[in-house]
């Protein structure tokens, strides 16, 4: 198969693997994407994995019969760039299927915001916007584990990662010439930090919906719980609110974060073994869940988990924040960066209210070009200041 002129190859047998694997050893650069499919499962369900090298695209079927473990071992320890855009979700399941993440990573999105191309942008936009190419979007929500995959999935499938890899080189030239690969590089190491994509289930708490609607005993309570529904969701690979909703984790929280004390495991243990609930059928994991929450409320209540919330802000501090912002938003215009990529307006907000706590705004390569930004207006100008103005 032949698409603009790229030979595009179907890998569905450890011969064409193999193949692909001797290219890669080749390719100074590999662009990535994935169509996997996770609505019904914990894990990623991956359907196609579509790589593209200088030279070719490749489509790998991991549905086919053929073992993909040496590919993905590859692909986590080339010592080329691996080109991904929004790349977290497919950086997800390539830890997931690796067990680790790939050496180089370059996320075009990324790329783009260093470059002052937007806040975000999706995809579609950046190829239009860089290749004046329109992509049709409208396999994005098709089957992709329904085999055999139809014409208009392939060509949609091919022009993704077709289009990446054009991206690429003027991406990378665009930084280049900015003086900025050593930007993209330490964003891209940020990015790779395996310990964002597996929060430990003791904090997984934070990530329910409503969480701010309970008191310190019924996030206690709710820690407890949370860590418990991860184990049984990944056990089970089945999606966290299959096995308990958002909404029944609050109300059982709140309901045994107001019984009195001294509670007992006895007093929780009904709760939890409900008859809709996930643990009706297992009052070994009941029980031990009770325990579990015991002793998280035997713990003094300073002890129990609490919300971080921004600092709260004096009001001449808030019109130092304004202030901060308009700087920010000038200096992203005058150096062509998006202003999100150089400084949230939480993260300034922290920098007020601690401008001593190490962070991204004052390490690396944004704590020179943030310093004018960052600069403290309450101290007076120092005399070599006040004679730069003046000239």
């Amino acid at each position: 198969m032949i698409v603009e002129g790229i030979p595009v190859h179907f890998v569905t047998d450890t011969n064409a693997r193999d193949r692909l694997l001797a290219t890669i050893d080749g390719a100074d650069f590999l662009a990535i994407d994935t169509e996997f499919v996770r609505e019904r499962t914990y894990f990623p369900r991956l359907a196609l994995l579509q790589i593209a090298t200088p030279d070719a695209v490749w489509l790998v079927d991991p549905l086919a019969d053929i073992d993909t473990w040496p590919l993905w071992k590859r692909l986590v320890s080339v010592d080329i760039p691996v080109v991904l855009h929004a790349a977290d979700q497919d950086l997800d399941l390539i830890l997931t299927e690796a067990d680790r993440l790939p050496e180089h990573v370059f996320d075009t999105q990324i790329a783009a915001e260093l470059l002052g191309l937007g806040t975000q942008p999706s995809y579609a936009a950046l190829v239009e916007t860089m290749l004046g190419v329109t992509l049709d979007k409208a396999q994005v929500r098709s089957d992709w584990l329904v085999r055999p995959l139809s014409s208009a999935q392939i060509e949609y499938a091919v022009q993704d990662v077709l289009q990446l890899r054009r991206l690429y080189p003027l991406l990378r030239d665009g930084l280049e010439r900015a003086g900025r690969l050593a930007w993209m590089d330490e964003e891209a190491g940020r990015q790779t930090d395996p310990a964002r994509f597996a929060p430990a289930d003791r904090r997984r708490w934070k990530k329910v919906r409503g969480v701010q609607t309970l008191d310190r005993a019924g996030l206690a309570v709710l820690r407890a719980l949370a860590a418990c529904r991860e184990e049984i969701a990944r056990e089970r690979d089945r999606p966290r609110r299959w096995v308990w909703g958002d909404e029944a984790l609050l109300d059982l929280a709140r309901r045994i974060g107001r019984l009195p004390a001294p509670l007992q495991v006895a007093d929780i243990e009904p709760l939890l073994v409900d008859r809709r609930g996930p643990l009706a059928k297992h009052p070994g994991r009941a029980r031990a869940l009770a325990e579990a929450i015991a002793r998280e409320l035997d713990h003094p209540p300073s002890h129990w988990p609490e919300l971080r919330r921004g600092p709260r802000l004096p009001p001449e501090d808030r019109e130092l924040l304004k202030s901060r912002r308009t700087r920010l938003e000038a200096l992203a215009e005058r150096e062509s960066i998006t202003p999100s990529r150089l400084a949230t307006s939480a993260e300034l907000k922290q920098h007020l209210a601690n401008p001593d706590r190490p962070s991204r705004l004052n390490q690396g390569w944004r704590a020179d070009l943030l310093a004018p930004v960052l600069r403290d207006e309450r101290q007076p100008d120092s005399p070599d200041d006040r004679r730069t103005i003046r000239r």
